[in-house]
């Protein structure tokens, strides 16, 4: 009954609002155990979604969603929850996807074995069917950003049939503790769907330094230049997450999915 009570309390919001964030528990196939999710309802469906993995603070990869509130949807979809509006009028829907409750437990839980393993492979598939299930959904695109981009390269590189492009946002590729240990030697040669990386020239993290993905890109490159540098270094701003150019990355990442335009440097805020 929870379940059921959620959705028809979504259909009231959708109807009285063009855009309202929406909590859903997705069930996977172990008993209680849910995938927990955040999508941006809009009273107009759309045809394409972007599958939005945030990162997570430190070393710990846990993504864990309990409700929609303003705090866990600047968290779910990352930098696009102020630009939400922007998504919607261009006809992408934006879903912020956690990691199920089981892997909720530890810090070191959620971390490479699982996100690597079989078991992500299907419960990211239980919440595509989900959403495919209450909406008319033609493509899906995948977004990791941080930490999150252990999840955008593996899921796109073991279910590419899932998705028409996958978005690296600032993406770790050095590990930090036990995160982010298989992505050193990662092989973006692999991943045979369309690929856009967005990294910024002077990211202070040293989990997610810009020559790396420079050495890797090869004409998919979105390279973001100054911005602000408040907060934590690895953060939620800074030039980490393109802190003062954000809206300017949001655009670029409409465009690619769109058009198939990549904007190669990106220099200063749009309006």
């Amino acid at each position: 009954m929870k379940f059921l009570s959620i959705i028809l309390l979504s259909a009231v919001a959708v109807a009285a609002h063009a855009q309202v964030p929406v909590f859903y528990e997705v069930p996977t196939d172990r008993v209680g155990v849910t995938m927990n999710i955040v999508v941006m309802e809009s009273a107009q469906p759309k045809q394409k979604v972007l599958l939005v993995v945030p990162g997570s603070p430190g070393s710990d990869g846990r993504v864990m969603l309990r409700n929609a509130g303003a705090g866990a949807v600047d968290r779910a979809v990352q930098y696009f929850a102020h630009y939400k509006e922007m998504f919607d009028s261009s006809g992408i829907g934006l879903v912020g996807m956690g990691c199920p409750t089981d892997q909720w437990l530890n810090s070191d839980q959620c971390g490479d074995d699982y996100r690597s393993s079989q078991q992500y492979v299907d419960d990211v598939t239980k919440v595509i069917a989900f959403i495919k299930l209450r909406n008319d959904v033609k493509d899906f695109y995948l977004f990791g950003h941080s930490s999150g981009g252990i999840s955008s390269r593996w899921l796109s590189l073991r279910m590419p049939e899932h998705f028409k492009g996958v978005i690296n946002s600032s993406v770790m590729n050095r590990s930090f503790g036990g995160l982010a240990k298989s992505m050193a030697g990662f092989d973006m040669r692999a991943i045979k769907i369309p690929v856009l990386n967005i990294a910024h020239e002077n990211d202070a993290c040293p989990s997610t330094p810009y020559a790396v993905v420079k050495n890797y890109s090869s004409g998919n490159l979105i390279t973001v230049r100054g911005g602000g540098e408040s907060g934590d270094r690895c953060g939620k701003a800074h030039r980490h997450s393109f802190e003062g150019r954000q809206k300017a990355v949001s655009k670029a990442i409409i465009n690619w999915i769109n058009k198939s335009e990549i904007e190669s440097l990106i220099i200063q805020e749009i309006d």
